[in-house]
Parts: structure tokens; C-alpha cells; sequence
């Protein structure tokens, strides 16, 4: 955890971004739909008090539907179902002369399309750190957000076990 703190806080001394996860699994991927699922579909709900722009919604589902590509290239089609609860973005004066942070906060359930039945549950939990150089990166903030769900749900659901 030292070593951790460490880290992050010397990345964003020099002006990088650095992430993190408090992603967890509330009723994991079985390793047969693992390795042999696909999503076929992204649908968003979120709160409407959400500071985003009139484009986000669609910008989200495009790009988490793009990053799970990646990583979910079976036969058996999903259905992802992300719920967002908070989505804050950095202030790029702040962030340009001290740090700030992008954080996302929601929910992605996995339904089989075929049957509609959830196959899988999980808490989604992403914070990137930026400072300086890095004010950036952080100024895309929904994009940001929206790779970083997807690669949390790569993550928690996907990667091998």
C-alpha cells in the first residue's frame, strides 16, 4: 500500500496520470461465458444530475462498446448494462498548477441477449489523478471516464482468472 502511494504520488509530481480501481465483482462471469461471450449491446441509465455534456450519452456507449471489443471476443451475445451514479471531472486550473481527479462510479450488469437472464454483476469504481502535463488527458474527462469503465468491466469480467 506504501509502495502504492508512493508511486502515485511521484507520477503525479512529474505531470502524469495515474489510475485506480475500487471495481469489485458482486457476482462474477462463470469462466465458460469468460471465455466465450461478446457484448452485443451497450444501454446507459444515470442520474440526470450528472455534469455531462448534451453527447455524452452516446459517446459512452460508443466507446465502452469499442473497448470491450477488445476483450470480449467470443460467440455467446451479452448485453451491458452500465449504471452511472457519479461522474466528476477536474478543474484543468487546479489540475494544471496542483493535481485533480476524474472519477467514475456506477454499476455494470451482464445479461445473456438470448435469454435475458444476468449472468454477472459488478460495482464499477474509476479514479485518474493528473496534474501539469497531464491537465491534458484530464481535460477529456467524459472520454476518459467512458475507456475507463470499459477497461474496469475488461478487467473484473474478462481477463483470465
Amino acid at each position: 500500500m506504501n509502495r502504492l502511494i508512493l508511486v502515485t504520488a511521484a507520477s503525479v509530481a512529474l505531470g502524469a496520470c495515474v489510475s485506480t480501481s475500487s471495481s469489485e465483482a458482486v457476482s462474477d462471469l462463470s469462466s465458460d461465458w469468460r471465455t466465450d461471450s461478446r457484448i452485443a449491446e451497450v444501454t446507459l441509465t444515470r442520474s440526470q444530475d450528472l455534469n455531462v455534456s448534451a453527447e455524452f450519452d452516446a459517446l459512452f456507449q460508443e466507446r465502452v462498446k469499442a473497448g470491450v471489443d477488445k476483450c470480449a471476443t467470443g460467440t455467446r451475445a451479452l448485453r451491458l448494462e452500465a449504471r452511472l451514479t457519479k461522474l466528476s471531472k477536474a478543474n484543468p486550473f487546479v489540475t494544471a498548477i496542483l493535481f485533480g481527479q476524474n472519477k467514475v462510479r456506477g454499476a455494470a450488469r451482464l445479461v445473456d441477449v438470448e435469454t435475458g437472464r444476468t449472468v454477472a454483476e459488478y460495482t464499477i469504481g474509476r479514479t485518474v489523478t493528473g496534474s501539469r502535463v497531464g491537465v491534458i488527458a484530464m481535460a477529456e474527462a467524459e472520454e476518459q471516464l467512458s475507456d475507463g469503465f470499459a477497461a474496469e468491466v475488461c478487467r473484473q469480467a474478462f481477463s483470465a482468472r
